[in-house]
């Protein structure tokens, strides 16, 4: 028989020497092997479990912000499950709808619903007059849910917000710069219409007129529209007067 191994002679043995190799490795690391089996599924079925006990945590914080929200209901509302009459006043109910609100935000730190209680903890400061804890609730809401429902509304109250504290001016700079922006986060006909709100807030009556006639002739359709057209004739015809 020829002493020359044939090509697959060698990969023959190439296979087994390779074979033998890694049941030695396994022979002398056998141990270590199977604890690192071990923690891999380990590690799977405890991220399984995160996963189910982050979903049932999101359920328990989705029924608490129900709950909060069912109190915070208009004065005119039916009385709520969670102990209100009718003859509550306005003031309770307002309180113990904030308790809640608080409770869901404390309770399901890091959970969509807690950040809609914040929101919603921040208009009930707003309404009494505690503007910074309202705005320092708002931005923590479009901060953390920049895509949601409710970030819109946020932002427009924390704009609403600024000129109430008499940042006015610095807000017409902001609106400008952001109608001149391709990358802003709000449609350019709310941007128009609160430019030209805070404009007539300044008494700068003629460049709200201008920005409410814009709306009303770039956007027919939009739900601004209207609003800008009564405020558009009132500023004429207040300028007519004059």
């Amino acid at each position: 028989m020829s002493a020359r191994l044939t090509r697959k002679d060698i990969k023959r043995d190439e296979v087994m020497e390779t074979l033998g190799g890694f049941v030695g490795f396994v022979s002398a690391h056998g141990k270590a092997i199977v604890l690192g089996i071990v923690a891999l599924i380990l590690l799977a079925l405890a991220a399984a479990g995160y996963r189910a006990l982050a979903a049932s945590k999101a359920v328990e914080a989705n029924q608490a912000l129900a709950a909060a929200l069912e109190v915070y209901t208009p004065a005119d509302a039916e009385p709520s499950s969670e102990g209100a009459t009718a003859d509550d006043g306005e003031a309770g109910r307002v309180a113990r709808a904030e308790a809640l609100f608080a409770k869901v935000a404390e309770d399901f730190a890091g959970t969509d619903a807690a950040d809609i209680a914040g929101a919603y903890l921040g208009s009930i400061a707003a309404a009494r007059g505690d503007l910074e804890t309202a705005r320092e609730q708002w931005q923590r809401f479009v901060r953390r849910q920049k895509n949601h429902l409710l970030a819109l509304e946020m932002r427009l109250n924390l704009m609403a917000l600024e000129s109430a504290l008499g940042r006015g001016e610095e807000l017409v700079d902001e609106l400008r710069a952001q109608l001149a922006s391709a990358r802003s986060e709000l449609p350019e006909e709310v941007l128009l219409n609160q430019l030209g709100v805070t404009l007539e807030s300044l008494g700068r009556h003629e460049e709200a007129a201008d920005i409410y006639r814009r709306l009303v002739q770039d956007f027919p359709q939009s739900p601004y529209s209207g609003n800008a057209g009564e405020r558009l004739a009132a500023l004429e015809a207040a300028a007519g007067e004059a």
